[in-house]
């Protein structure tokens, strides 16, 4: 110890400041410290969009531990919670937005008038195909394209988990409407998907 501080009056002494430790701050970072370990990553979750905001939150998984699969019906993303996601997310208006070309999209002269949008292919719409195709197929292709988008690899169809992949297998599959009808089959999971999550709630 310095002998000049021992010998020092108590007027000499220079008081130091007392620290004060923020305790507000420490449960801040220690909080923000067990959300970083606890949240899933990207590779984890595997998709973009948020799928099941809830059942992450809630531990509530598929019964064998992992992350549920993601896709929204062909329904949704023509009400108004679809739209309003549709219109708010940029991985979808940016690239997909409503007002865009359906055959401009696609890649192929599907739809006999070329001025048909995404928008307009929803339920109970009524546009003239080439193929002779169902009247839901383009509503089905949009809603498989944007789930691919919005969720990625959450997306239960294998081999489109990716907007191009979905484009690819559309225009393969315009040769006839027997094509087209199987096409639709493929993507139509929502009846035949189990745990199947959308915008975070159980996809009915």
């Amino acid at each position: 110890m310095n002998n000049q501080h021992e010998n020092a009056s108590t007027d000499d002494v220079e008081v130091l400041p007392t620290l004060k430790v923020n305790q507000g701050r420490r449960r801040l970072g220690t909080a923000g410290t067990a959300v970083l370990l606890t949240l899933p990553g990207r590779s984890a979750v595997a998709g973009w969009g948020t799928c099941t905001g809830s059942e992450l939150a809630s531990g509530n998984l598929s019964r064998t531990g992992t992350v549920n699969p993601c896709g929204c019906s062909p329904g949704f993303w023509w009400n108004n919670n679809g739209v309003a996601l549709w219109t708010s997310s940029p991985t979808l208006y940016i690239n997909y937005p409503r007002t865009a070309k359906f055959n401009d999209v696609f890649g192929v002269p599907f739809y006999t008038d070329s001025n048909v949008k995404l928008q307009d292919v929803g339920p109970s719409t009524k546009n003239p195909n080439k193929f002779g195709a169902a009247d839901n197929t383009g509503m089905h292709a949009v809603a498989a394209l944007l789930n691919a988008q919005f969720y990625g690899a959450r997306y239960p169809v294998l081999g489109m988990q990716t907007a191009a992949a979905v484009i690819s297998a559309f225009k393969a599959a315009c040769v006839d409407k027997n094509s087209l009808a199987a096409f639709v089959s493929r993507v139509d999971i929502y009846g035949k998907t189990a745990d199947l999550w959308c915008n975070g709630s159980p996809e009915s």
